[in-house]
């Protein structure tokens, strides 16, 4: 009998062993799903490499910063970007690859680039889509944030591109729109008749070429670091570009169209998967500073804009203002650039629709 008691006694010895090594699991930590959904409350600290082409002298780097000290401040130092500017990791047109690949995780790049990637992104690349006051640079960037927020502008984009594994967490800028400058008073571009003959550089692409013949100009490509010297040598006549970037690269040209040829745009993308692994609250910070990096881009450009033409106007740059009915002339001329885009870019039809709407 004390036998079948002692073996009753280590049975029940041994379940509330193994009840208690059962209640001992329960209490360990979860591994994050994928999602990043199940990780909200983790304590990990995350590096993320940022990977830009321009100088660190440029707004898109000094853009960066700020981004990049907000995220670590709202993470409490959680989650830290590094940045490595001027092209140091790869040319920009392999950052969209690159991020795919598990190379870097986010760049800073801009809108003509990003159409080698995807030619829905030529849409910014188009003249006259935004209603503009070249007096009042808050007419320009106000319409060109309404679309990039709209569900069938900027969103549709951004969809896009998440469904090819990059995610826009903002639709930032560091300019107004591109105009038409020329390296010589004689060459100002008053009406697109007065383009005709010129040489202009432009940064390639679909759009920027058609629009130059449009107007009966030749176009150039040039890479960016031989600029200056195009058109200090005269291999040019002038090209498209921005106003900002022309003061403040000291770009050797003498008159200045304030004519909305192009519109570009800088964004910020991410790896979708590298982005969707992160803590939930991790993808929240870089979600909300992305949309605070948009407004914070607006007020550093709207600023400078207000300086900027008077500044060029002190260098003895000739700027000039095109009459409404010059303007409806450039609009009219320029017409083939949009039906392009229209004919060769699968949603084009739908975005031009929405700029109407918008403009």
């Amino acid at each position: 009998m004390k036998k079948y008691n002692l073996i009753a006694i280590l049975l029940i010895a041994m379940m509330v062993l193994a009840a208690c090594g059962k209640s001992t699991n329960t209490t360990q930590e979860k591994p994050a799903d994928n999602t990043g959904s199940n990780s909200s409350e983790s304590t990990e600290k995350y590096v993320l490499k940022l990977a830009h082409g321009f100088p660190t002298t440029a707004y898109h780097h000094t853009h960066m910063e700020w981004f990049a000290e907000e995220v670590k401040k709202r993470s409490n130092g959680q989650l830290t970007i590094e940045i490595f500017p001027s092209g140091q990791l790869m040319p920009p047109d392999q950052e969209a690859p690159a991020m795919l690949q598990g190379q870097i995780d986010m760049s800073h790049s801009s809108s003509p680039v990003l159409a080698g990637f995807d030619p829905v992104w030529n849409v910014y690349e188009l003249p006259f889509i935004f209603k503009y006051d070249p007096k009042d640079p808050t007419v320009f960037l106000e319409n060109r944030i309404k679309f990039n927020n709209s569900e069938n502008g900027g969103k549709k984009i951004a969809k896009l591109m998440e469904d090819k594994g990059l995610k826009v967490l903002a639709f930032s800028f560091v300019d107004m729109f591109g105009s038409v400058f020329t390296t010589d008073t004689e060459n100002v571009v008053t009406g697109p008749d007065s383009a005709k003959g010129l040489k202009l550089r432009t940064p390639g692409g679909m759009i920027g070429p058609e629009t130059v013949k449009a107007i009966g100009a030749s176009s150039m490509t040039i890479a960016g670091a031989e600029v200056i010297t195009a058109l200090q040598q005269k291999v040019v006549d002038g090209l498209l570009t921005t106003p900002i970037y022309a003061h403040d690269a000291k770009l050797p040209v003498k008159s200045f169209s304030v004519v909305p040829v192009f519109n570009s745009v800088t964004p910020v993308i991410m790896s979708a998967k590298k982005f969707n692994l992160l803590p939930a609250n991790l993808q929240e910070i870089l979600v909300q500073t992305g949309k605070d990096l948009e407004e914070y881009s607006k007020k550093v450009v709207g600023e400078k804009a207000l300086t900027v033409y008077k500044n060029m106007e002190a260098d003895g740059i000739e700027i000039y203002y095109p009459t409404e009915k010059e303007m409806a002339e450039w609009e009219e001329a320029t017409k083939p650039a949009r039906e392009l885009f229209e004919s060769k870019v699968e949603g084009g039809k739908e975005l031009l629709e929405e700029l109407s709407s918008i403009k």
